[in-house]
């Protein structure tokens, strides 16, 4: 036991002394709230994994520290309100000031993005450098307006300025040797390339090709090189044609990966194996909403590079897809949900099991949302069989104890989240109100599930109601018939 301690206290000084960047926060305008860290797990299904976080303290201060082996974009959160920051392994500590957020809005889930203000940033240090890149940048597109008509007409003269500021751009930043600041350049201007010439057909996605893709080193955690590919493979499977979609569509549904593999090889624009590969991945993750193709057959092909692929980074990429595509899949264990109660007691959803759970994720503050709970509430009232739960959204939690305070009548248990922007973000809730049905297993039974009313007034639609009919009708247990007797 006391050898376990010492590797952990040892384990805590290597990160704190050596290698761990550290982050200090001056948060003043918001004391006692939790400040989260995340990095980005990957651009294709834009998932985050949280590295680190704390509670910015009673004089407005908060630290963050975390291991990088590379050059990556992070995002710092409070609340709603996130700012983004690179982390240069060159730099060892960043001092930042979390300013308030003047413009979020109340009503509204959506999240806003502060700028974050360095303090002693060092000059060569990658946010510096990208930020003077992102100023001229800026200077060179918005400086000479007539430049901005020049570039939606694919104008000539738009090609010959931008191959000047290319120059210009090797020149300013030719002693600086960060490679990923390089690549972040070249595909911000392929970024632009892109979009002046889009309208230019095969000629010019074959010119960007060669320049951007052909024989390039795939920049998987880079958000400039990502943007690019996203962009230039928008609709892998459409980009060698209508027949050669064809066949990928039926190799799909036939599930024939080694087809698969073979049309998209047929293309110009997929000229190694990894590349074909990556953009396979993206492709599978695009497609599985789609109606036309197989999404069992989709989860088959992802689960195979998943584990039979070469690449690391691709096998990574592959299981993400799986885990983002089928997180709220019927059957899918229920992503953990903890919240407190108007005396804060903490209540984890997962242990309301033994009947089914009908949760709506509601704010005080929206008007559909008023509405349902009267409805909600004569279906408390009639099945007995049902744990209803309203989880409250509102952007504190004083509204949310006034709330209870003005409905009393309200029986069922209405709760606020422990980690409100977590669970917004776990459940991707952007609209209110959601609601989710559990199973007695704690497993997904719907979701999004059926709300309580109809989506609008005249619109006819199945409603949540129609599922509690079906599962009181299924559970019920048949009297045994007596023989001989009547039975009534």
């Amino acid at each position: 036991m006391r050898q376990l301690v010492l590797i952990i206290i040892i384990s805590l000084l290597y990160c704190n002394f050596s290698y761990c960047t550290i982050v200090n926060i001056t948060a003043p305008d918001y004391k006692n709230q939790t400040l989260s860290w995340k990095r980005k797990i990957d651009y294709i299904t834009n998932s985050f994994e949280k590295i680190d976080h704390t509670t910015i303290d009673s004089n407005g201060y908060g630290k963050l520290n975390y291991d990088f082996k590379q050059i990556e974009l992070t995002e710092i959160s409070i609340g709603r309100s996130h700012g983004l920051i690179y982390i240069d392994t060159a730099t060892n500590q960043y001092n930042i000031y979390f300013p308030k957020d003047t413009i979020i809005d109340q009503a509204s889930l959506k999240k806003s993005e502060i700028q974050l203000v360095f303090l002693n940033l060092k000059e060569n240090d990658i946010n510096n450098l990208i930020l003077d890149f992102n100023y001229e940048l800026d200077f060179f597109l918005y400086g000479d307006t007539s430049k901005i008509v020049r570039m939606v007409r694919h104008d000539k003269e738009f090609q010959e300025a931008l191959n000047n500021f290319k120059i210009y751009l090797s020149n300013r930043y030719k002693d600086k040797m960060i490679k990923y600041l390089h690549n972040y350049i070249r595909y911000e201007i392929a970024v632009l390339e892109q979009l002046a010439n889009q309208s230019k057909g095969e000629f010019y996605k074959a010119y960007l090709y060669e320049n951007y893709i052909n024989n390039k080193e795939l920049n998987y955690s880079n958000d400039a090189y990502m943007q690019f590919f996203n962009q230039f493979y928008k609709d892998v499977f459409k980009i060698g044609g209508s027949q050669l979609n064809k066949e990928i569509l039926l190799a799909i549904n036939n599930n024939d990966f080694e087809k698969l593999n073979d049309m998209i090889k047929n293309s110009k624009y997929f000229s190694s194996d990894q590349i074909s590969e990556f953009a396979i991945i993206k492709g599978l993750f695009d497609s599985y909403s789609l109606s036309q193709y197989s999404p069992q057959n989709i989860l088959l092909f992802l689960d195979n590079i998943s584990k039979k692929s070469k690449w690391k980074s691709h096998r990574e990429l592959a299981n993400n897809c799986i885990i983002e595509l089928t997180k709220f899949s019927i059957g899918a264990i229920c992503p953990n949900i903890t919240v407190i109660d108007k005396k804060n007691n903490i209540i984890k959803v997962d242990q309301l099991k033994k009947n089914y759970t009908y949760i709506n994720f509601f704010a005080s503050w929206n008007y559909k949302s008023l509405k349902e709970m009267e409805i909600i509430k004569k279906f408390n009232e009639n099945y007995s069989f049902i744990n209803f739960i309203s989880i409250n959204l509102d952007n504190n939690k004083a509204d949310f104890e006034k709330f209870l305070a003005n409905n009393s009548n309200y029986k069922w248990q209405i709760l606020y989240p422990k980690n409100k922007q977590e669970l917004i973000s776990e459940f991707h809730i952007d609209d209110l109100p959601t609601h989710l049905l559990i199973d007695p297993k704690g497993l997904i039974s719907q979701y999004p599930a059926l709300p309580p009313s109809p989506l609008s007034k005249g619109y006819q639609s199945s409603t949540i109601d129609e599922t509690f009919f079906n599962i009181k009708k299924k559970n019920k247990v048949e009297e045994k018939m007596n023989i001989g007797r009547k039975n009534y």
